[in-house]
């Protein structure tokens, strides 16, 4: 009873370190989740396969503990989604305890079902074979073709498992209630307009900047378009915006006064609007003379 005993004391006390109450650093954290997983795998292997001693070669049992291992905690993140539990660090740790429980109860119950067949585990360590009743002990092949069926078991159970719970969940997930998103109105600058990454200087007969007007989700509906320069409304036009569409609008930019100072434009859509800075192409007069005047 080694065997299952040991790899559950290892498995609980690696899952109490995890817990975030005890708000260790992650270089314990680590090693203590890969060695709840490793023991978790031991656990598996040893209910499917019986006692080491008759399980084959012991690099393949080695590689059946970690795949079962790593296997183990997507499999259990998988059935809390289709309960509603949040896939959550405690609630992972209480599925891998249980699951670890649950193997634990399984293992033993295969060794008492092996002492009631006869086949008496009087020596529980690993590498040690068990002692069996005078004439009860299979021929040669019955022994190779037992653990064959369980080193397959060992490989596929896991999988199936890991399938089969991955179908379910992917399956409530889609039946499941899709709340609509919510809708969405945003407006950017359009074409070579995205570029800008200073002010622009703007000439004498203005500019005219591309704009993107992007609605999705929301009822159709007349938005008012204003180019304001400065926190002021210098135009408006009202425009119809449809759902699930992309508009491709066109506003133009006064030249602002001569006077070389930065001034911000914006551009809105009803409550979306985008922004970006002008300047004059030239500075003239008395008043441009002097950072002041701006």
């Amino acid at each position: 009873m080694k065997t299952i005993f040991r790899p559950l004391v290892v498995a609980y006390a690696s899952l109490s370190v995890l817990l975030p109450a005890a708000a260790l650093p992650w270089p314990v954290l680590l090693p203590a989740c890969l060695s709840a997983l490793l023991a978790v795998g031991t656990l598996w292997v040893r209910v499917l396969t019986g006692s080491p001693a008759e399980s084959g070669v012991r690099p393949a049992r080695a590689g059946l503990v970690v795949l079962a291992g790593l296997l183990t905690l997507p499999a259990v993140a998988l059935l809390l989604h289709p309960f509603g539990v949040p896939v959550a660090p405690v609630p992972l740790i209480a599925g891998v305890a249980l699951l670890a429980t649950l193997l634990g109860v399984a293992g033993l119950l295969r060794i008492h079902r092996g002492r009631r067949d006869g086949w008496g585990e009087r020596y529980d360590e690993p590498g040690v074979p068990a002692q069996r009743l005078a004439g009860a002990a299979p021929g040669r092949a019955e022994s190779r073709a037992q653990g064959s069926v369980r080193t397959v078991a060992a490989v596929l159970v896991p999988v199936v498992l890991s399938l089969l719970v991955g179908t379910l969940a992917v399956r409530a997930v889609e039946r499941g209630p899709h709340p609509a998103l919510p809708g969405y109105l945003t407006v950017a600058l359009d074409g070579w307009a995205a570029g800008i990454a200073h002010p622009l200087t703007v000439p004498a007969r203005g500019v005219s900047v591309p704009v993107r007007v992007t609605s999705s989700g929301l009822p159709v509906s007349s938005q008012l378009l204003r180019l304001r320069v400065d926190g002021a409304v210098i135009a408006s036009r009202r425009e119809t915006v449809r759902p699930g569409m992309v508009y491709g609008l066109t506003v133009r930019v006064p030249a602002p006064p001569p006077d070389g100072c930065v001034r911000a434009v914006g551009v809105s859509v009803g409550a979306a609007s985008t922004v970006f800075y002008v300047r004059s192409a030239a500075r003239q007069g008395p008043r441009a003379r002097g950072r002041g005047a701006c």
